[in-house]
């Protein structure tokens, strides 16, 4: 994320990118002090949702794990606002595994168009949690941080300017809520605070898939497929045929001991479901032969199609993960040792 305004809540984009949930409906965000639905205020037009428990996953043994894991890394970027969790808090008042309760992302325009043209995704995020306004101005003049005010309806908005142009918005919504993202998203947002316009949930696309979303889980999503996507993708040995793809749905969560998830492509296809589910279940087998640990991977991943809908269902525990983490490193450092051969 961005380097300085945003930095008050870096380690949420971060972890976010880790691991990308949420509720639907008008429920009670789980874990949350403050009852806030934070899908009620993401604008109508979002072509993408996803939404956090924040709480559930930094709970979790694995965010610990994450936190220590960092801290004990001997790379040292002094360009880093930050050098570690603990500094993070002693500078930001915000500690995520006690303040940050959870978080939603809506996205604006087709993800592929914005990544083909070089471009940032448009985006806001909205995050629950408990924060210092002040102690985060503070830490914003003491950075030299270059953002702009602009007063909108009542509240202030602080736009940052970046030196590669994609500039940020930020808005202090108030003692509990933060929306960050594209200026005319975040004056979206901040119209449906003060009661004008229409949420996502009144979006009749996007709907039926959010009213499916888990309150119990770490994530879920929904994202509409790209209209300059639907179509025969033929690159000789995977043929797809997306031309009645609707969205990409899904959600990821940890118990057990094991990450486990379901993504879904929903397509009126259903001999194209079949044909691709075969493919990708052929390209398992051949994955399969890398070794034990891939093998056991590819095999805890189930992929079937049927008459709308390609479904992958997938389960990793923490004892393969370490495994596969293990193999990583040990593939990274031979390339390290012997850089020219």
């Amino acid at each position: 994320m961005k380097k300085l305004l945003t930095a008050s809540f870096a380690v949420v984009f971060v972890l976010m990118a880790v691991i990308i949930a949420g509720c639907g409906g008008d429920k009670a965000i789980p874990g949350a002090k403050v009852e806030l639905n934070l899908l009620t205020l993401l604008p109508e037009n979002a072509t993408g949702i996803m939404q956090m428990n924040f709480s559930k996953f930094s709970q979790l043994d694995f965010f610990d794990k994450m936190v220590k894991e960092k801290k004990e890394s001997k790379i040292d970027d002094p360009k880093k606002m930050f050098k570690d969790y603990e500094d993070f808090v002693a500078k930001t008042g915000i500690d995520p595994k006690k303040d940050i309760y959870s978080l939603a992302v809506a996205f604006a325009g087709e993800v592929s168009i914005a990544a083909r043209a070089g471009k940032d995704q448009d985006f806001v995020t909205v995050i629950n949690l408990n924060y210092d306004r002040e102690k985060i101005m503070s830490l914003l003049k003491e950075k030299g941080a270059k953002y702009t005010e602009e007063a909108y309806k009542g509240l202030k908005i602080l736009n940052v300017e970046e030196e590669d142009q994609n500039n940020i918005a930020v808005c202090f919504i108030d003692n509990k809520t933060i929306a960050a993202g594209k200026n005319e998203i975040v004056k979206k947002v901040i119209d449906l605070v003060k009661g004008e316009g229409q949420s996502v949930l009144k979006n009749a696309r996007l709907k039926p898939y959010i009213d499916q979303f888990k309150s119990n889980v770490i994530l879920s999503f929904v994202f509409e497929f790209p209209e300059n996507a639907k179509k025969v993708q033929d690159s000789g040995m995977i043929k797809m045929d997306l031309s009645k793809a609707e969205v990409i749905q899904g959600s990821v969560d940890y118990d057990a001991n094991a990450l486990t998830g379901i993504i879904e492509m929903i397509s009126n296809n259903e001999q194209a479901n079949k044909d691709l589910a075969n493919t990708l279940n052929g390209l398992k087998g051949m994955g399969a032969m890398a070794g034990p640990d891939v093998a056991e991977l590819v095999n805890n991943i189930n992929i079937t199609g049927s008459a709308d809908r390609i479904t992958l269902t997938f389960t990793i525990t923490d004892e393969l993960a370490e495994k596969l983490k293990a193999k990583v490193e040990e593939k990274t450092e031979e390339i390290v040792t012997y850089p020219n051969e």
